[in-house]
C-alpha cells in the first residue's frame, strides 16, 4: 500500500497535477497533460510502476515539473499512432532550465514559460542551444495518452 501511495504521489508530481479526488486505490484522469508530436494528449495517473524494463520497452517522458519555471507539460517522444508507441510505458528524464534557458524561455522574469514546446525533437534542438540538461532517472511508470 505504501508503494501504491509513493507511485501516486510521484506521477502526481511529474504531470504538476494533483487531484483532490485522487487516492493510491484508483486511478485519476488527467486532461491535457502530456505533448507529443505537437498534440496535447490527457492521460489517466495509475499506480503501476517497474524497475528495470526490458530496452525499446519504453518511450522517454521529459518532465519539466522540476525545471525552475512553471507552465511546460511533459513531452513524451511517442505517441498513439506511431509505428513505436509502447503504449504509454514511459522511462522519465528530468528536464531543467538552464540561466540561458530561462533568459529565452521567460524573457519577463514572471516564473512562466512564455511558449511550451510540444514536441521531442524541439526538446532536444532546446537542449543542443544549452537551454536546460536533461537528466536520466530510473523512475519507469506506465499511463497511456487520451485524445
Amino acid at each position: 500500500m505504501l508503494k501504491k501511495i509513493a507511485t501516486t504521489i510521484a506521477l502526481s508530481a511529474l504531470l504538476g497535477a494533483v487531484s483532490s479526488t485522487a487516492s493510491a486505490d484508483k486511478a485519476a484522469k488527467v486532461e491535457n497533460a502530456i505533448w507529443a508530436n505537437d498534440t496535447i494528449y490527457g492521460t489517466v495517473l495509475t499506480d503501476t510502476s517497474f524497475k528495470n524494463p526490458r530496452p525499446g520497452n519504453t518511450d522517454v517522458l521529459y518532465n519539466f515539473g522540476m525545471s525552475g519555471l512553471m507552465g511546460q507539460r511533459a513531452v513524451a517522444d511517442a505517441a498513439p499512432g506511431d509505428t513505436d508507441y509502447n503504449g504509454g510505458r514511459w522511462s522519465v528524464k528530468i528536464v531543467t532550465f538552464t540561466a540561458q534557458g530561462m533568459a529565452a524561455h521567460d524573457p519577463d522574469g514572471d516564473g512562466m514559460v512564455n511558449f511550451e514546446l510540444t514536441n521531442a525533437d524541439t526538446v532536444a534542438a532546446h537542449a543542443a542551444l544549452g537551454h536546460f540538461t536533461i537528466m536520466d532517472t530510473d523512475i519507469s511508470f506506465e499511463c497511456p495518452l487520451i485524445r
